[in-house]
């Protein structure tokens, strides 16, 4: 007879004998499995019970739980069990680690305690594991080799800077409600690796070098069951261990705690690894792990343990592990320049990047910080908020259909019906007024007018359809099938490169692309669709999409890809990066919005950056799939002779310019440009021909080569600032317009130097200098008249920018004067 199963009696003795005789029969054995489920439930999961034992143990007896607890926090897991076992794994890697990593976590627990921090996240382990990654990882780098006692002094005063940083850390991060991760150890370790070098007499690290030449690779020689053993020695790696057997230790180790916390963590090592044999790393790093245990670690930070697991999660948990292998790549690519390691910056970065998305979807649900345990509870947790929201919109449901019936009846009292609405009026702030007033102009009383009044009005009309941002043609097509709104989107998206938010000019600039070449119109294209398709399935706002934000940065990534390849036009296997790529950047924008909206500023072109930037350091000109165009440094003065310099050309380099914005280089291709954005924005065209002169002009101020100055190098971001700040996101007026030329020649000597900079790391500047020189600007604050910056809500084009500004000051002085 089962469990669950039914038992019909026909007379009350037989009803009686099954009441004594059949619990006999079961009792014994629901007590066992009560008794093996208890068990198991004190050892598994945050053992809370044991936990709560300690708190009247003596301190140190408590220490030794807090040390156990740090050093399995590591990878997310608040157990004491699991943390013996992961002791033990290191002690099979190296008993001299196991030390140096015991002295972290212990200097760094007691340095928390020292400066009084929270006592429970102390018990927890949390000011405890990076003093453990810092002990461990000061050994492994050390090139004294095991058991030089003269290290143990660093490790402790390093390990002590570590619940410093993540106290201040973790102030910031407050702010959007994120954890500090392993941020701590990567500060502390990178500043110890950089103040000491290989060549330090006392506590010298082991030389890395960056990549000099193609790696030799020969696929033949892949050897699938070291492939297999990377999984393990990845999860080893994020202790910083080689071993396979410690791997499969740790393994256990999170097993007992959370199984969904093991899961993830293999998962995310096989995704490394996958990804590293994409790129064609070297045989030798993979089999070692290097690739894998950032991914891990950020698999499972996605895949559950911040945000409540469902399936949309797992599988963003999946591009999450993804994005940070190749993000690895290009950060271990970059800091090999410097001589540093990696170590988890790719997983933190990537983590937090993730973490900071905005989603409309309810299935991925982030957990508030103060709620996360482990990804079994989190999800019970998840399913009961789930559960509780809906009873909520099922009262809310039935209030509303009784409203109606109540609502007769309280007619009878003797409140006014008007009131609510005079409530209203009241609290209607001046942006409101604003729009009402401009939406009941057209409301007067319409006056007898002459037929050639009339046909100059309908031509208006008909030319105000195609200019601005074509606001009529947007509500025409919500009710259309999806495929056309996604081209109308698309031809946005190419045209908000340049502030623009008008279909008709994405289409102009689609031509100029489609003259200067069809292979990156091709890759822009392929971009600008990903990227906003991408942005469609994260659930991110669908007006802002319908706008071409989500669009715009992919169309850059798609064409910048293309133009910085190395092998030339047609190789049909660059659409498959590009469409990776392209994918991150509604993850960037949706990000950088959350941070940004702090201070009300708007993204730009940063997604762009951040993407292109990670895929230029990942793949690099040593590349085997996907070689890049060589940047070097300049190394010699240049020799300039100033009566060789052309006028045409530099009159020329101006279109050319603002041609740059989108990677061309062809002066007609400009020229089409400048017409796109006149038909949408005079105002726009214009700020846009002055920021490119006056980069030009810059450039021959600092006796820059002619050559960069005649390609428009000069002036592209430039011409953005100038647009940006002349009316796009500040009111124009004669200020902001000399605050715009201001802008653009800031970042005209900006961008020198970003160059300079980032050309050491074989990396072009992309539009970093506008970005960086238009948030400056925008950040200004000051207490003049004309210098209006303008609510981000509010912002569509200069012309009705300015409209607003001049009815938000007619509104200020009606109320003054009142």
């Amino acid at each position: 007879m089962e469990l669950g199963e039914i038992v019909v009696t026909e007379h009350p003795n037989e009803r009686e004998l099954y009441k004594k005789e059949m619990p006999r029969a079961q009792d014994l054995l629901w007590r066992s499995g009560s008794w093996i489920h208890h068990s198991f439930g004190y050892l598994t999961g945050e053992m809370n019970e044991y936990g709560e034992w300690m708190k009247s143990k003596p301190l140190m007896v408590q220490l030794v739980d807090w040390i156990l607890r740090g050093t399995s926090q590591v990878m997310f897991v608040n157990n004491p069990l699991s943390g013996l076992i992961i002791l033990v794994g290191l002690f099979i890697q190296s008993p001299w680690w196991m030390l140096t990593g015991c002295t972290g976590t212990t200097v760094s627990t007691l340095t928390a305690l020292a400066l009084s921090q929270d006592r429970s996240s102390i018990a927890a382990g949390l000011h405890g594991y990076n003093g453990i990654l810092v002990g461990l990882l000061m050994a492994v780098y050390s090139d004294k080799g095991d058991y030089y006692w003269w290290l143990l002094p660093p490790v402790a005063v390093i390990s002590m800077a570590c619940p410093v940083l993540s106290s201040a850390l973790g102030s910031i991060f407050s702010k959007w409600d994120l954890p500090v991760f392993t941020l701590p150890f990567n500060i502390a370790v990178t500043l110890y690796l950089a103040a000491t070098g290989h060549y330090n007499p006392f506590f010298p690290t082991t030389l890395i070098k960056p990549m000099a030449a193609v790696p030799n690779i020969t696929w033949s020689d892949l050897n699938v069951p070291l492939l297999l053993q990377s999984i393990p020695v990845g999860i080893g790696q994020v202790y910083g261990c080689g071993n396979p057997w410690t791997g499969g230790i740790f393994l256990v180790a999170l097993l007992i705690s959370s199984p969904l916390i093991c899961l993830h963590a293999a998962i995310g090592s096989a995704v490394g690894m996958f990804a590293a044999l994409s790129i064609a790393s070297p045989f030798d790093s993979i089999y070692l792990g290097l690739h894998n245990y950032n991914c891990a670690l950020a698999c499972i930070a996605i895949g559950g343990m911040f945000y409540a697991l469902t399936w949309q999660t797992h599988l963003l948990s999946l591009a999450c592990a993804l994005f940070c292998a190749y993000s690895g790549a290009a950060l271990a690519n970059a800091l090999s320049v410097l001589g540093l390691p990696v170590c988890t910056w790719p997983f933190c970065l990537s983590a937090l990047l993730f973490l900071l998305i905005t989603s409309q979807n309810p299935a991925i649900y982030k957990m508030p910080l103060c709620q996360v345990t482990h990804p079994e509870a989190n999800r019970i947790y998840y399913l009961r908020m789930r559960r509780r929201a809906s009873e909520s919109r099922r009262e809310e449901q039935k209030r509303r259909e009784q409203k109606p019936s109540d609502g007769s009846g309280a007619n009878s009292g003797g409140t006014p019906l008007c009131t609510p609405k005079s409530r209203h009026v009241q609290n209607i702030n001046m942006e409101n007024c604003v729009d009402v007033k401009i939406e009941t102009k057209e409301e007067r009383m319409p006056m007898k007018q002459n037929p050639l009044s009339t046909g100059g009005k309908s031509f208006c009309r008909a030319v105000g359809y195609l200019t601005g941002d074509m606001k009529d043609f947007g509500t025409w097509l919500k009710d259309k099938p999806l495929v056309i709104q996604l081209l109308d989107w698309v031809l946005r998206g190419i045209s908000q490169v340049m502030f623009v938010n008008n279909p008709l000019t994405g289409l102009v600039i689609l031509a100029g692309l489609l003259l200067q070449n069809p292979w990156w119109t091709l890759t822009g294209c392929v971009g600008t669709l990903v990227s906003t398709l991408t942005a469609l399935i994260l659930g991110q706002d669908r007006s802002a999409i319908a706008a071409g934000l989500y669009g715009y940065n992919g169309v850059l990534v798609g064409l910048l890809m293309a133009v910085f390849s190395a092998d030339g036009d047609y190789n049909w296997w660059l659409l498959l990066p590009v469409a990776l790529v392209s994918m991150t950047c509604p993850i960037f924008t949706s990000a950088l919005s959350a941070v940004f909206s702090k201070w009300d500023l708007p993204v730009l072109t940063l997604p762009f950056n951040l993407a292109l930037t990670l895929y230029l350091a990942a793949s690099g000109p040593h590349n085997l799939f996907f070689p890049t165009t060589v940047i070097r440094p300049a190394t010699a003065t240049p020799n300039i002779t100033w009566a060789d310099a052309e006028i045409t050309m530099l009159l020329q380099s101006i279109p050319v310019g603002v041609g740059q914005v989108y990677g061309c280089d062809n002066p007609w291709t400009g020229g089409i440009f400048l017409i796109g954005l006149f038909i949408s924005s005079p105002l726009i065209c214009v700020h846009t021909v002055i920021g490119s002169a006056v980069g030009m002009l810059a450039g021959l101020s600092l006796a820059t080569p002619f050559s960069q100055i005649y390609l428009g190098l000069w002036g592209y971001n430039s011409s953005l600032s100038c647009a940006a700040i002349g009316g796009m996101f500040l009111a124009l007026t004669w200020q902001t317009h000399l605050l715009a030329m201001a802008c653009a020649l800031f970042n005209a000597y900006l961008g020198a130097a970003v160059t300079h900079m980032l050309s050491v790391f074989g990396v072009p500047s992309g539009t970093w200098p506008f970005c960086l020189s238009a948030l400056t600007f925008l950040l200004m604050t000051t207490n003049h008249s004309g210098i209006c910056r303008l609510p981000l809500s509010k912002v569509t084009y200069p012309e009705a920018n300015r409209a607003y500004y001049l009815m938000m000051k007619k509104h200020e002085k009606s109320c003054c004067e009142a």
